[in-house]
């Protein structure tokens, strides 16, 4: 699904309400709404649009009632700087957790040691996000000098579009056309100037800063 789609299905408050609490454990409609607060309708309404979006699956029980769960770890990102906004969505299928008897105490252990491991792994999630940040801070840093660059270099708007584009990487005219909402043709005199200046280059089927 494309991130656009997300973030609208994730922007409703109760559709956010439903994955918090699913992401405890599985429930059945009626407990969402109840805990919820919210009619059934409209709960079965929220339920299946995230259906749709692959964010939750319904499984029905030896009483053949329908119970729903988080079908995935999803992570979507949003990242917004002076000189960019984008939304990544990861995605990593959960594998099926082991049935095995134990008695109590062995229960009890098998706990403790789980827990130690989760925030083992909840500590070098932070250490990792902050070195993500910290990257993250680096590359604003370079897009704001790449900026600085293409102010001096572009005659007007449309060539600073363009070369900012291109500095995400090697694109044709019709997808910078695409990207840009700018016709093809416009971009095309754009690029033969560029060429001529020497500012851009041709790198097989693409354009490249150069």
């Amino acid at each position: 699904m494309e991130s656009a789609q997300l973030l609208d299905i994730l922007g409703n408050e109760n559709r956010r309400k439903i994955l918090h609490l699913l992401a405890s454990r599985p429930c059945y409609m009626s407990e969402i709404a109840e805990r919820l607060d919210v009619g059934a309708k409209a709960i079965l309404g929220h339920l299946e649009l995230l259906e749709r979006a692959g964010m939750v699956e319904a499984n029905v029980d030896e009483q053949r009632r329908k119970y729903f769960h988080i079908t995935d770890n999803l992570r979507l990102e949003v990242f917004v700087s002076p000189y960019s906004f984008d939304v990544e969505i990861t995605t990593v299928a959960l594998s099926e957790p082991k049935e095995q008897e134990a008695a109590p105490q062995e229960i009890i252990k098998g706990l403790k040691s789980l827990y130690g491991q989760v925030q083992k792994l909840l500590e070098n999630r932070n250490n990792v996000m902050r070195e993500y940040q910290q990257i993250q801070g680096n590359i604003t840093e370079a897009m704001g000098h790449c900026m600085d660059a293409i102010g001096d270099v572009a005659q007007d708007n449309i060539e600073a579009e363009i070369l900012y584009a291109l500095i995400k990487g090697p694109m044709n005219a019709r997808v910078l056309s695409m990207q840009l909402g700018i016709p093809e043709y416009v971009i095309e005199r754009y690029i033969a100037e560029l060429e001529k200046r020497k500012i851009l280059k041709r790198d097989e089927n693409n354009y490249i800063i150069g």
